[in-house]
């Protein structure tokens, strides 16, 4: 490639070093003799022998030096001068000038002074000060490296190194199921995949992670190359709640789940407008700061997708009273629909002892979030509760999911060192009533289910146990088991 690069300063001598060690043809205009000089004195005699160099001495702002060269022979301009106007000044005479557009420029700044003037002449800027700070920020975030020169440069594109303690090394992730992020490209070896389909991420895998949720994904390189659990900003960084005045109580319990899990905002439909009520409830300004007050629209507004979409939802809550003596307050199956975990607050936090119901489409599928909740809440037991038919009535395909379920559960355990704190039931008779049994010595109920509408005499186990509860429940959607 032949390159125009303009400067020999500290930056651009050492780029004008590396290009020639590349096999590139460079033209180097610069405008200080002793510059000159002191490059042709640190640079190696091979690549000054090389005939791949020349080197114009003079000033790349005046249209004196531009009229000896033939910008139809080079296929990129390199401006590394230190002033902003000094490149502006270059970027016009090659743009306004000589009416060349076709010829990438490459601009090396160190203030966004001349920012917008570069975006208008079709120039990609290098911001040194930024590709320093990421180059820091990628030190302090291990296995995590953030792209210089792509996107915006927000975390909204990151490459992370699977971790062996990775969760994702243990489930298969559905790209048709994610929300917020994606996987781009999967470097495994000398192999190069773009995922398609489900897929287990391998220890040692290099993984490019992109979304519209910055702070998701940044949270997602985490969990893949350090481990650490991020219920849940897989599904979004915010709890969106519906709250009457006279509910606000139940503000204690998202200030829980604010300190404890990943969540950055709490966004709070309610008819009362003044923060100043609100401390009453919760007298920590941190979390008073942190709250999203919207006007009352209704309990059914966190259903909403859009909604949901807008304010990044990564748990909806909603509370469910009886109002009057046959109804409600809310449509309890409506929540089933969601693919967003919900919260039913019921003021048993803190969450100590969590209690899990495998009585799902899809156990599996929400092991992994559960194991992420509990060490984020500190919890002290976490028991796994199968209810099942007498052995002799249990089909074998029913039989072999628990056997993998119960396994997976146990590999959790093992992966993050929680067995003495990990219980596994496995019960015979009706799942209502034995979840309810236990219950009582629990403090939270955790329901999976797969998205759906609930028939009106269909006898949903994760539906039943979340009306009946006495205690706080989580649900935590999932997809279908793969048969």
């Amino acid at each position: 490639m032949k390159i125009l690069l303009i400067g020999l300063g500290r930056f651009g001598s050492a780029i004008a070093r590396k290009l020639l060690q590349h096999g590139h043809q460079i033209l180097a205009i610069e405008s200080d003799p002793s510059v000159v000089e002191k490059f042709l004195k640190t640079t190696q005699e091979d690549i000054l022998e090389s005939n791949r160099l020349r080197i114009c001495v003079g000033d790349a702002t005046s249209l004196l030096v531009w009229e000896y060269l033939d910008l139809s022979e080079f296929d990129l301009i390199i401006s590394s001068l230190r002033g902003g106007s000094f490149n502006k000044t270059v970027c016009e005479i090659v743009r306004d000038i000589y009416k060349n557009w076709d010829i990438p420029i490459v601009v090396l700044a160190f203030d966004k002074t001349y920012e917008r003037y570069f975006s208008n002449y079709n120039c990609k800027v290098f911001l040194l000060p930024e590709i320093a700070a990421s180059f820091v920020e990628g030190l302090t975030l291990k296995n995590i490296s953030k792209p210089i020169g792509i996107g915006l440069g927000i975390n909204e594109i990151l490459e992370a190194v699977v971790s062996p303690k990775s969760p994702y090394t243990k489930v298969s992730i559905n790209p048709s199921r994610l929300r917020h992020w994606r996987l781009g490209l999967i470097y495994r070896g000398d192999s190069i995949i773009l995922p398609r389909r489900k897929i287990t991420l391998r220890a040692g895998d290099r993984v490019v992670i992109l979304g519209d949720d910055p702070r998701v994904v940044l949270e997602v390189a985490k969990a893949m190359a350090l481990g650490e659990p991020q219920f849940p900003l897989s599904f979004g960084e915010n709890l969106i709640a519906a709250l009457r005045r006279d509910e606000l109580h139940y503000l204690k319990e998202f200030y829980y789940l604010w300190k404890h899990l990943r969540v950055k905002n709490v966004v709070l439909f309610t008819d009362e407008r003044n923060k100043q009520n609100l401390k009453r409830h919760v007298e920590d300004k941190n979390f008073l700061n942190s709250l999203i007050l919207e006007g009352w629209k209704g309990y059914k507004t966190i259903l909403d997708k859009t909604l949901q979409t807008q304010y990044s939802a990564g748990l909806i809550s909603v509370p469910y009273r009886r109002v009057g003596f046959f109804f409600h307050n809310i449509n309890l199956k409506s929540l089933f629909k969601q693919e967003t975990p919900f919260l039913i607050p019921k003021l048993s936090f803190p969450y100590k002892r969590i209690l899990v119901s495998l009585n799902c489409e899809n156990p599996q599928g929400m092991v992994e979030q559960v194991f992420e909740l509990f060490q984020l809440v500190k919890g002290e037991q976490l028991t796994f509760l199968v209810v099942v038919l007498p052995e002799v009535l249990l089909p074998k395909k029913e039989r072999l999911k628990v056997e993998k379920t119960l396994k997976l559960i146990e590999d959790y355990a093992k992966l993050y060192g929680l067995r003495q704190k990990v219980k596994i039931l496995k019960e015979e008779g009706n799942p209502k009533r034995k979840t309810l049994k236990f219950l009582k010595e629990h403090d939270l109920l955790v329901v999976g289910y797969m998205p759906r509408s609930i028939g009106f005499f269909e006898p949903y186990a994760p539906y039943i146990l979340a009306k009946s509860s006495q205690k706080s429940v989580i649900g935590i959607p999932t997809e279908r088991a793969e048969e």
